[in-house]
């Protein structure tokens, strides 16, 4: 009876690592975290409120793909009194390509969702478990998934806007400008509408940059430790890995949201010239002295979701 009992605690103990929901990587990176280091130079900011509404209907760890170790999910949150079918928002999380969840957006993804959409947040694999360019399949995984379950969350998937943070903004721009152009990995069934891109490099191999992404003081970089080399050893790379080189005339609307912090819209200026020079609408949201995760934060969060919602509305 002993072995017995021994035996299914080992089954349950190895099928739970098995199935471990991909959330549980890249804790370190978390709201609380982040506040203790902004608090001392930003004595205004405030954590917001993660508390769902009465009025938002939300689906949590919702299985999109199973990986080696592991499954990879999303939360999904929609209006609760709407039963038509609304336009599609997919949130793709920052933290350097190696560390963070989707819970960091959790209260933009509801705010946004309170406005009139569905908005889903997926987790992808970090760098600490897989290279690009596997996030960005994980991701186009999480776009196609959603198109097949559309009916189920009452979704329109002809209107589809694709914000990201930080290196979510990176990796949501690259989805949204290669429309399937990309090489390397699988593409999205559908074509994005809008995006916006918070803090997000829109090219890898500017000298601001490649500064900071390639610093060569450092042994390896959050870039580096992503692409799987250094600038000089693989520069097609990250070349690749760069939105600004797809940007062509079917490119969406384009809404830049940033920080005072040049380093992380690397690309930017470059960008919008390209776009600008298709017909393509862009527009930017600058903040002044603002920090880089102002998004996560008031008194900068307010403000963000009002320029998101104003943006997704005109477009959508």
């Amino acid at each position: 009876m002993r072995n017995s009992n021994r035996l299914i605690h080992c089954i349950i103990l190895i099928l739970s690592t098995f199935f471990v929901v991909s959330s549980a990587y890249g804790k370190e990176y978390t709201l609380q975290n982040r506040y203790k280091k902004l608090i001392k130079d930003y004595p205004q900011i405030q954590l917001p409120s993660q508390t769902i509404p009465r009025e938002i209907l939300s689906y949590q760890d919702v299985v999109y793909k199973k990986v080696t170790y592991h499954v990879l999910a999303m939360s999904i949150y929609r209006p609760k009194n709407s039963t038509a079918s609304l336009p599609l928002v997919v949130m793709i999380h920052g933290g350097g390509w190696q560390s963070g969840t989707p819970e960091l957006l959790k209260t933009l993804a509801f705010s946004i969702a309170a406005q009139g959409f569905v908005v889903a947040v997926p987790a992808y694999r970090l760098s600490t478990e897989a290279q690009y360019p596997a996030a960005i399949n994980d991701l186009a995984t999480a776009l196609n998934w959603l198109t097949t379950h559309k009916a189920q969350y009452n979704i329109d998937t002809s209107k589809l806007a694709l914000i990201g943070s930080s290196a979510g903004g990176q990796m949501a721009a690259l989805l949204a400008y290669s429309q399937g152009q990309l090489k390397e990995t699988n593409n999205p069934l559908i074509k994005a509408n809008v995006l916006i891109n918070i803090d997000g490099l829109s090219d890898f191999t500017t000298p601001i940059a490649l500064r900071y992404e390639n610093d060569p003081s450092k042994k390896i970089t959050s870039a580096s430790a992503w692409l799987g080399s250094r600038y000089e050893d693989n520069p097609q790379r990250w070349h690749n890995a760069s939105p600004i080189n797809y940007i062509n005339a079917s490119s969406p609307a384009t809404l830049f949201i940033n920080s005072s912090a040049k380093r992380f819209y690397a690309g930017r200026e470059k960008a919008i010239q390209k776009l600008n020079f298709l017909g393509i609408t862009t527009e930017v949201y600058q903040f002044k002295d603002a920090p880089h995760c102002f998004w996560l934060f008031q008194p900068w969060q307010t403000d963000t979701i009002k320029a998101m919602t104003l943006f997704l509305k005109k477009q959508l």
